[in-house]
């Protein structure tokens, strides 16, 4: 997997959207004694009202099936925009306010936004406006005081150190995927290693970081994913996400009685390196690590995009 970057390459434009869920409009002590913890410095990660928000996060990004549901945060952005929207992932936080209180908030990074115009959008202020106009009846609905939006835009010029980095960490997602396969870290040579099997511990890697926001790999994927140069690389993850994000989770039961389930795998792979495969059996141990760390990828982006989807091919890949 190539890290490599043009050495004339410009810095690229990234901008970030952020939603803050503010108070309740009506008098809640949950609210006020959450409040008052986070002040004193007390840990409120399992407050209930930290619970509460969490949930209401969950209910703008919960996706019911494949890509044609869409989320509500999709449907609210995709209004204003006047077009179709999808987002492939988004960032949670906890954000103290102008008003000196934490709130919960959700950010969506214009890379994770599709179609691309929908991405490019995020630069401009009047998007914050538009939907700033609209989130006082939103507010109202959710029982809330306010929600506000706001955006910001920064350039990622080239750093050796993301260049680094960006290796490590795909050397480790091999690593980590190769020493639990059934084949393990003996094959020093190009051979014909079974992949199949190999690619499942790989999907289930993936798949079980995307709900492990603290884990080592997963902190240094989602600090690296946009920048120089795994950016050009995640963008292919994303587009391959959304191809098996948009599979009808009915017509792949149909797949397991007349085909290999276990080779639906291969799909994770993406054309460029399925055809390399088809084109020769042989895999030379750096082809190997590609492999294993691209399939880990595709099955985060896609847990994260289409999580109904993501379970259901797993089931499908895995069933006797």
């Amino acid at each position: 997997m190539s890290m490599h970057t043009p050495a004339a390459s410009p810095p690229h434009l990234l901008s970030a959207l952020t939603l803050v869920l503010g108070p309740p409009r009506e008098p809640s002590p949950l609210f006020t004694e959450f409040q008052a913890g986070a002040q004193q410095g007390v840990s409120v990660a399992d407050h209930a009202w930290a619970h509460h928000e969490h949930e209401a996060l969950t209910a703008l990004t919960h996706r019911d099936g494949s890509i044609s549901t869409h989320t509500l945060l999709e449907t609210l952005l995709g209004g204003v925009l006047q077009i179709g929207v999808l987002v492939a992932d988004v960032e949670r936080s906890w954000v103290r306010h102008a008003d000196g209180q934490l709130y919960a908030a959700v950010t969506i990074v214009s890379e994770d936004v599709r179609p691309r115009a929908g991405g490019l959008a995020l630069h401009d202020p009047s998007l914050v406006e538009a939907l700033n106009a609209v989130s006082d009846t939103i507010a109202t609905l959710d029982g809330r005081a306010w929600m506000q939006w706001s955006s910001r835009s920064w350039l990622d010029p080239e750093d050796p150190a993301q260049l680094s980095r960006s290796a490590a960490l795909v050397g480790k997602m091999a690593e980590v995927v190769i020493q639990d396969s059934p084949a393990g870290l003996e094959s020093a040579g190009d051979t014909e290693v079974e992949l199949e099997a190999e690619l499942l511990v790989a999907i289930r890697y993936g798949r079980a970081h995307a709900d492990l926001p603290s884990a080592a790999l997963t902190r240094e994927l989602r600090a690296l994913r946009h920048l120089d140069p795994m950016r050009p690389e995640w963008t292919r993850i994303v587009m391959d996400a959304f191809f098996l994000g948009a599979l009808d989770t009915a017509q792949l039961q149909e797949r397991v009685r007349t085909h290999d389930a276990a080779g639906l795998a291969f799909l994770y792979l993406g054309k460029e390196r399925s055809d390399r495969l088809k084109v020769s059996p042989e895999v030379s141990p750096r082809f190997r690590g590609e492999i294993a760390a691209k399939t880990f990828m595709t099955a985060y982006a896609l847990e994260r995009l289409a999580p109904v989807v993501s379970a259901a091919l797993l089931d499908v890949m895995t069933a006797q």
